[in-house]
């Protein structure tokens, strides 16, 4: 059974911006997606990731990490 797509934002700790949206069928899938856009294997310690439907972005919005 296909699932449609998720959306999924995420902030770094002590960071202002939230990031997204990220869309994947999964929150794992999501993960895998924000650590190839950072450049890293393993993601930092105090990342937040949350679902779009639970939490709208909020704060300013950037589409990709610089």
């Amino acid at each position: 059974m296909l699932t449609s797509p998720r959306s999924f934002g995420y902030k770094l700790s002590d960071y202002f911006m939230e990031y997204g949206p990220i869309e994947a069928d999964s929150l794992d899938a999501a993960k895998a997606q924000i650590r190839r856009r950072l450049g890293v294997n393993r993601l930092p310690l105090g990342l937040h990731i949350w679902d779009l439907a639970e939490r709208p972005l909020t704060r300013w919005r950037v589409d990709v990490a610089s």
